[in-house]
């Protein structure tokens, strides 16, 4: 473990030495506008068992979010959405340290809070200078629905019937990571059934600011996911994608991420 608390320590300096540069990057504020990127990862493409996409809107040059799915052993699916507070330069700095943390510890841990607590022992001695990361981590058995997950501070994720009803998906199991002296992060577990799915998102899609400064809010969200329940994943990201980008009218104040995953039959 020597390189990666080497590596964190690195990392989280430079994020803070990024800090002026990114409020004086003029052209990263041109970066703000157009379409969002859209990430399908490669590993899934093909299996029958379930759908899987995310939509990343960055609100400058990079992002701070982080979505991402892993297949484990024993055909379990690790869906990961995450959040480290501020945006640009400095967030994405500590964002991809964490990315291949997360993704190390979930290769070897078969239990979301585990992992999460390993994460956040790292992030925590590395002493982030208040730089914090909200994160729903969740382990789906593909074969059995079972869905055992933990969430340190991350907006509910919203489950989506497969009759087009819409509700919110478990619990806060615990804090940030990052800053605060917690020992152990504690898990639950759900079931997903088949034809079901969970879309998990950041906050810069609920807080998504119209020119007159309304918010998006979880109804808007709500009511596009049943108007659209039905749809393949891809497509339902991208409508959403699409309404909070119309929504804003094109200026990205905060980035703003999707993950929809759908158990098959």
């Amino acid at each position: 473990m020597h390189n990666v608390w080497t590596d964190v320590d690195a990392l989280a300096r430079l994020a803070r030495s990024e800090h002026k540069a990114e409020r004086d990057s003029l052209g990263a504020r041109a970066s703000s506008r157009g379409n969002p990127e859209t990430i399908l990862y490669p590993p899934f493409r093909g299996d029958a068992r379930f759908e899987f996409h995310t939509v990343e809107s960055p609100a400058r040059m990079v992002s701070g979010d982080y979505a991402d799915g892993m297949l484990l052993t024993g055909g379990v699916l690790a869906v990961v959405m995450a959040d480290v507070s501020g945006k640009g330069i400095p967030a994405a700095v500590v964002m991809g340290i964490s990315r291949s943390v997360i993704r190390n510890i979930c290769a070897y841990s078969d239990s979301p809070g585990e992992a999460l607590t390993r994460v956040h022992k790292i992030l925590f001695e590395a002493d982030l200078d208040s730089i914090f990361l909200s994160i729903f981590l969740g382990y789906l058995d593909l074969r059995t629905g079972a869905f055992r997950y933990a969430n340190a501070g991350h907006p509910l994720p919203y489950r989506i019937a497969a009759d087009g009803g819409v509700r919110p998906f478990g619990s806060v199991t615990g804090p940030v990571l990052g800053i605060l002296n917690v020992g152990r992060y504690s898990e639950k577990e759900e079931r997903l059934g088949h034809g079901e799915a969970l879309l998990l998102y950041t906050d810069g899609i609920t807080e998504a600011k119209s020119p007159m400064g309304e918010f998006f809010g979880d109804e808007r969200l709500c009511d596009l996911l049943a108007q659209h329940a039905d749809t393949p994943i891809a497509a339902l990201c991208a409508r959403v994608a699409d309404a909070i980008e119309e929504f804003q009218g094109g200026v990205r104040h905060d980035d703003a991420t999707l993950l929809a995953v759908r158990r098959t039959a």
